[in-house]
């Protein structure tokens, strides 16, 4: 009878160690997937970022372009 109830708490043990093995990958996927998509997103707000002063300084001349002539 003992080894029986040596098995189970055994297999109990290995079960539990497995299922934290489980979430740890999934733990770590989901890290990753963090990091990928905080990568993604601070790229795309740099692009929005540099398109907003492109647009900025083309505006800034265009209103500096209309100013001269009418006091021309």
């Amino acid at each position: 009878m003992q080894p029986d109830h040596h098995d189970y708490f055994q297999r109990k043990e290995w079960e539990r160690r497995e299922k934290q093995d489980h979430f740890k990958v999934a733990a770590g996927v989901m890290n990753f997937l963090g990091v990928v998509l905080g990568v993604v997103s601070i790229l795309v707000l740099a692009a929005l970022l540099i398109s907003l002063l492109s647009w900025l300084g083309q505006d800034i001349a265009s209103n500096f372009t209309i100013l001269r002539t009418r006091f021309q």
